[in-house]
Formats: structure tokens, C-alpha cells, sequence
């Protein structure tokens, strides 16, 4: 089959979680045998070379990307550009990461491709604040008529699910799960990292630095908590008062990371927390159950089809001490507890959210609307 998916990034060039999506699942469909294509912005001339060096299986079109004062007109408009091409290019799937396939979705459509629309963690449905509220009512209004008009809309499964029917008014039958992935070759092909001599327990957190992701929460709960340390990795606009703020002994702010140091950073930690107030799948709870982690996180979107008592703890969010009850229940296991929870963490991964579980289940489902 011919399957295009298209995005306004690709990963490494782009480093979110939707340009990661992107990039390995049209690496795992390729190695399927299918014929993939994505289509992106414009990469500057040394990044498509890195591409083309890095002998990627699937193809890359480009299209310039339009500048525009808002984000979301940027987006029709990039859309625009490849409607056409997407129409006359006799593909069997066309796979929308977020809006960036809106005109071609919008327009005329006799090319009988098969259409699937990736929300991913719905976000634009779950602002904190009057203005944040009233600037993502045009994002929901967006995310509706994707929904209205793909064959199928995407839910990574989970409380997700009902998110995906209740915000985008999407009918049950016209719901899929796929859930989002990690290419375990890609992860242990890195093998830096190891555990401190110390015998000192080490958490670490790994996302933005923003309202949403409730990293307040998380350093309150470690304030004052000097048997135990956490590494904070990554940057954003609440930094500076996040330093300001708690940054002593206990908390270390280790900023953005490669993912060389990015995966040591996992290997030489004992759990993982994550205390995000709304999210979809986050890609990093399943970087480090791949590394074997056991996982605090809150119950927010797909969370729970990731996390149980087999392999860590689920805490509602927003609650500094629910978090600190669950890192205080972590720090009481014996070691052999803590090994098993981290080695269900990676056997989880295995068995159910591995790139070649979930291209084939993709492949699977194209096929299965195309009959």
C-alpha cells in the first residue's frame, strides 16, 4: 500500500513527541513492505543531507511552510500546498498528524484514499485560564471538523477514548485505538548510564517546563526530601522561577539533553515520575519503561494502559502530596520490589508498545477500511 503521512516536523530535526510519532512510524510501516511517504515543511539543505545519509526506508516531500500570524492558519496553508499533491498521488492511506492535513480533508476527494486523523492529547480541550481557553477555541473547532471529516480518528487508548467522543464528537464507530510507541533498537543502541555508589534512591522527571506539565507539584513533594534526589531534564518559559524556586541538594535542573545523555540520564535512575496535569501517551513514560523503570505518574489520558501497581504507582493530579505519598511508598520496597517493577516496565513495552506492534496494527487497519 501507499501511505503518506504528513506533519509540521520530523524527528531528529524536530524533537516532540508528534514528530517522533511520525518518524518511526513511517520507519516501521516502510519495513513492512509498505510504500510511505511523509511530507513536511521545508528542511534546511544540511537536514534533508542527513536524511538522505541516514538511509531512511520511507520518502520525504517537502513543501515550504507559510508564515502566518496565527499557528493554525500556518497550518491550512501548508495543507494547501499539499492538498494537491496528496490528491493526485494514488495513495491508499493519508494519516493526518494534528491539522496539517486540513485542506485536503476540507476539499474535494474522489482519490479513495483512506483517512486517519491524529489528535494526539487533545491539549486545546483542557486549558488552565481564561485567555489560554479563549485562544484554543479556534484549535477545537479545528480538531471537530478533523474528526468530522477523516474515515477514522485516532485515540492512543484509555481515558483517551472517551476524550476522543466526548471533545471531538466523534462516533464510537468511527474510533480507532493505536497507541503511541518507542523503537526499543533505537533506545538500547544507547548505552551510557549507570547508578550511583551513593545508595541515595534517584527520581527523574523529563518534559517541558510549563504550566501543564505540573512540575511545581512534583518539586514540592521533594522539597525537604533529602533521602531521596531528583533530576529535573528539559527547559521552557517556567524555568528561571522552577531554579528560583527549588533548586537545592535534593533537586537537581539538569536543562535539555541529547538523547545520548537523555537515556544515561534514565539508566542511572531507579524511578521515573511524571506529574503532568493533562496529557495524551506520553512518549517519555515509555522511553523509561523501556529502561526499566518503575513509573510514579498521575492519571491523565492514556496513563493507565501504561501504568498500574505491577510496575509503579498512579496519583491524581494536581496534589503535591499524593505524589510525595507515592515516592515515600517507593523509597519503603526492598530492592527486589523495586527490580520487579521496573522489569514489568520493560516487558509492558515489549509485548504491547513496541513501533512494529503498532505499524502493523496501523497497516492492519487501512487494509481493513479499504475492503
Amino acid at each position: 500500500m501507499r501511505i503518506a503521512i504528513i506533519n509540521h516536523g520530523l524527528f531528529p530535526f524536530l524533537m516532540g513527541g508528534m514528530e517522533r510519532h511520525t518518524h518511526f512510524l513511517a520507519h516501521h510501516l516502510a519495513q513492512l513492505g509498505e510504500d510511505v511517504e511523509v511530507i513536511v515543511p521545508e528542511l534546511k539543505p544540511e537536514q534533508t543531507a542527513a536524511f538522505a545519509a541516514a538511509g531512511n526506508p520511507y520518502k520525504l516531500v517537502q513543501f515550504p511552510w507559510p508564515s502566518a500570524r496565527l499557528w493554525l492558519r500556518s497550518n491550512y496553508l501548508f495543507s494547501a500546498q499539499a492538498a494537491p499533491y496528496l490528491r493526485s498521488g494514488g495513495f491508499d492511506a493519508v494519516y493526518a498528524q494534528g491539522f496539517n492535513a486540513w485542506a485536503y480533508l476540507a476539499g474535494p476527494r474522489d482519490d479513495g484514499a483512506v483517512t486517519l486523523y491524529n489528535p494526539h492529547g487533545l491539549e486545546m480541550f483542557k486549558t488552565v485560564g481564561l485567555e489560554q481557553t479563549l485562544k484554543s477555541w479556534p484549535m477545537r473547532w479545528a480538531g471537530r471538523a478533523h474528526a468530522r471529516l477523516a474515515d477514522r480518528t485516532v485515540s492512543l487508548g484509555g481515558g483517551l477514548t472517551d476524550e476522543v467522543r466526548r471533545f471531538l464528537h466523534a462516533p464510537g464507530a468511527r474510533i480507532v485505538t493505536l497507541p503511541n510507541a518507542v523503537d526499543l533498537d533505537y533506545i538500547d543502541g544507547f548505552t551510557g548510564g549507570a547508578r550511583a555508589a551513593d545508595g541515595i534512591p534517584r527520581f527523574v522527571f523529563v518534559g517541558r517546563l510549563e504550566a501543564n506539565k505540573g512540575v511545581a507539584y512534583l518539586c514540592e513533594a521533594f522539597a525537604g526530601l533529602d533521602r531521596a534526589h531528583l533530576t529535573i531534564v528539559g527547559s521552557g518559559p517556567l524555568e528561571a522561577d522552577l531554579r528560583a524556586r527549588f533548586a537545592g541538594p535534593n533537586i537537581e535542573f539538569a536543562g535539555r539533553l541529547d538523547d545520548a545523555a537523555l537515556f544515561a540520564r534514565y539508566r542511572a535512575s531507579d524511578c521515573f515520575v511524571f506529574a503532568s496535569l493533562y496529557e495524551g501517551m506520553p512518549t517519555v513514560i515509555l522511553e523509561a519503561m523501556a529502561c526499566g523503570l518503575p513509573v510514579i505518574a498521575t492519571r491523565i489520558g492514556a496513563v493507565t494502559t501504561m501504568v498500574d501497581d505491577a510496575n509503579g504507582f498512579v496519583v491524581p493530579p494536581a496534589s503535591s502530596a499524593d505524589l510525595r505519598g507515592a515516592i515515600e511508598a517507593f523509597l519503603a520496597l526492598p530492592p527486589a520490589a523495586r527490580a520487579g517493577m521496573g522489569a514489568a516496565s520493560r516487558a509492558r513495552v515489549t509485548d504491547n508498545f513496541t513501533w512494529q506492534h503498532v505499524a502493523r496494527a496501523t497497516r492492519d487497519t487501512v487494509a481493513e477500511l479499504r475492503r
